[in-house]
């Protein structure tokens, strides 16, 4: 995706500190903003993810400032990998995190997250009515596990017709049980890692971000 200037922070709270970068967009503050969760930690993800690129560059292109972060034990942040119990908790520091920088606007926030960042990010979204919006990309899916989510805000997710881990159709099955504002995208040709296909993820994710985050 290329180097995308931003400003290096260090997220603090009661668990590990994190490294963090905030991207902010043109114009003129406060901006809404974005907490974009990359993948799993343990098969080399972090936030230099090209898929979090693409979400880094479909929120600025709404007009949101974005915020990557590394989960516990990746790159410079501290702690150790926690399963994805404890890398909620980095989600919600990241949130709180985002919310105290001088140029976002804390009432207009949303989550976003590839692979495990994004099943790390639905969990932590859960019950919480605070945030505008919620975009899941390739989110991994197992039959028979139960759905314990319940999404009070507007969310998307999208997938393509080819992951390898991620079932389109059990996604649609269970869309009603996510919550009432879910919507699903499943995009033909589109395998687990979006190869060739970053243009595609920007233009979905950044117009659903743009129609749930630039009224005030």
């Amino acid at each position: 995706m290329g180097v995308i200037e931003g400003r290096a922070l260090r997220i603090e709270s009661e668990g590990p500190e994190l490294e963090a970068v905030l991207h902010l967009p043109d114009g003129d503050p406060p901006f809404p903003g974005v907490v974009i969760c990359h993948p799993h930690p343990q098969f080399g993800g972090d936030r230099y993810n090209n898929r979090v690129g693409a979400l880094i560059k479909a929120s600025l292109g709404a007009g949101a400032a974005a915020l990557r972060f590394n989960f516990r034990g990746v790159g410079e942040s501290e702690g150790s990998y926690g399963g994805g119990a404890a890398e909620q908790d980095d989600v919600r520091a990241a949130l709180a995190s985002i919310r105290r920088q001088p140029e976002v606007d804390p009432h207009r926030i949303a989550l976003a997250g590839y692979s495990f960042g994004a099943m790390v990010a639905v969990a932590a979204a859960s019950g919480r009515a605070d945030l505008r919006a919620l975009v899941s990309v390739s989110n991994p899916t197992q039959r028979g596990a139960r759905v314990e989510v319940h999404l009070e805000c507007p969310a998307l997710f999208v997938t393509g017709d080819r992951d390898q881990y991620c079932d389109p159709q059990m996604l649609l099955e269970y869309r009603d049980q996510l919550g009432p504002y879910v919507t699903v995208e499943v995009l033909p040709g589109v395998d687990h890692f979006w190869s060739g296909s970053d243009e595609r993820l920007i233009e979905i994710t950044g117009s659903f971000l743009r129609d749930h985050l630039s009224k005030k």
